[in-house]
């Protein structure tokens, strides 16, 4: 999986199951594609509904974020220490059972 949002946020799930998820992200910090999108971006969902695991955005539920706002929060969360997350390594493609 990627080191995006929902990347993060699996891999949180896994992790807490005792799994070793493998974040597979072709960037330097897991922001997925966020840096790249044009400034006034903002989420679809409410904070409540797009905050990752253990994670909010913050105490107002209600508010969209902004797209520095996901970075902000995601970038300090950097899976790279733990097993299984390598940076810099994009997912040339998958392979199905």
């Amino acid at each position: 999986m990627g080191g995006g949002q929902p990347g993060l946020a699996a891999a949180h799930v896994l992790r807490r199951s005792g799994l070793t998820p493998v974040i597979l992200e072709a960037s330097e910090n897991p922001t997925g594609s966020w840096p790249g999108c044009y400034a006034s971006l903002t989420l679809f969902s409410p904070a409540r509904s797009s905050a990752l695991p253990d994670l909010p955005f913050g105490t107002d539920g209600d508010r969209y974020p902004h797209r520095d706002e996901v970075i902000a929060l995601l970038a300090p969360h950097a899976p790279w220490s733990r097993p299984g997350c390598a940076p810099r390594h994009p997912a040339a493609g998958g392979v199905r059972p």
